[in-house]
């Protein structure tokens, strides 16, 4: 993304320009700004709005753990007027009666680049506009990834409502996909806390445990289209069995779609006594 007066100052023409953007090798997003014709779209439409991807839409392309991102979030400055649709430049935003764009009036932090929010920018703008859930998913990624730090993530966090940054505290970077970071989480609002990435000794690292052998692992979303992770998957099922643990695996689809089942199992394991040490029969 550059201004027209620095392509000007870079050597370039106002018939350059006019040329460029006719021949298709530049993109005019706004007045006075422009950009390659490989940039994302979703930056280019939060440019052509007046500010840069925000939120959970920086988010998503920043390659953090989101679902859905059905609108358009974008950040701009306090000061800023005469903001665009997201689609057309000459309709302004205020004007338009099927905008859905999310706006997100904020001082622009000196870490964010000219199309996107930096991580932990957006994830803050997250940790305002989404619910805690999808915010700590995104965290735990974003941790996971090295694109932030749990001590600046903790940091960052530390001025909000006591509530909601006991919450957001939960991201810490160990479990391995959004939906083992969902799972986690809403276990731990019914009180439960499962111990994550836990390593047993001929088997490997196991998503959950709760007590000495209640396992539970989560597939990720594109694990039935993998036969050979299945068939491993259920060796390893076996081979915990043979070691006295009990093996409880949900789906991605499970933990999104149908919750109410997934939590209904696991309490009734743990009713059962399944996560309790094995008694020898005397």
């Amino acid at each position: 993304m550059a201004a027209t007066h620095e392509l000007y100052a870079a050597g370039a023409t106002r018939s350059m320009l006019r040329h460029a953007v006719r021949r298709g090798s530049l993109l005019r997003v706004r007045q006075g700004w422009y950009c390659l014709p490989t940039t994302d779209e979703s930056r280019v439409r939060a440019a052509r709005v007046g500010g840069v991807l925000a939120c959970v839409s920086a988010a998503s392309e920043l390659g953090l753990w989101v679902r859905g991102v059905p609108r358009l979030h974008v950040a701009v400055p306090h000061h800023s007027a005469r903001l665009r649709t997201e689609t057309n430049s000459s309709v302004r935003l205020s004007d338009s009666r099927n905008a859905s764009t999310v706006i997100h009036w904020t001082p622009l932090h000196s870490d964010a680049d000219r199309l996107t929010r930096s991580p932990i920018a957006c994830l803050m703008d997250m940790a305002l506009c989404m619910s805690p859930e999808r915010t700590v998913a995104a965290a735990d990624s974003a941790i996971r990834k090295g694109l932030v730090t749990i001590r600046s993530w903790n940091a960052s966090i530390a001025t909000l409502p006591t509530r909601l940054r006991l919450l957001l505290s939960e991201a810490t970077g160990e479990v391995e996909s959004i939906s083992e970071s969902v799972f986690r989480f809403r276990l731990r609002r019914m009180g439960l806390n499962p111990r994550c990435q836990v390593a047993i000794v001929g088997v490997g690292r196991v998503d959950f445990m709760f007590g000495a052998r209640l396992i539970v692992e989560i597939d990720g979303w594109a694990y039935h289209s993998d036969p050979e992770q299945f068939e491993r998957d259920r060796r390893r099922d076996a081979r915990l069995s043979i070691r006295g643990y009990r093996v409880l695996r949900f789906s991605y689809k499970q933990v999104f779609e149908h919750w109410p089942e997934v939590r209904a199992s696991v309490l009734a394991a743990l009713s059962r006594g399944d996560h309790e040490p094995l008694v020898s029969a005397k």
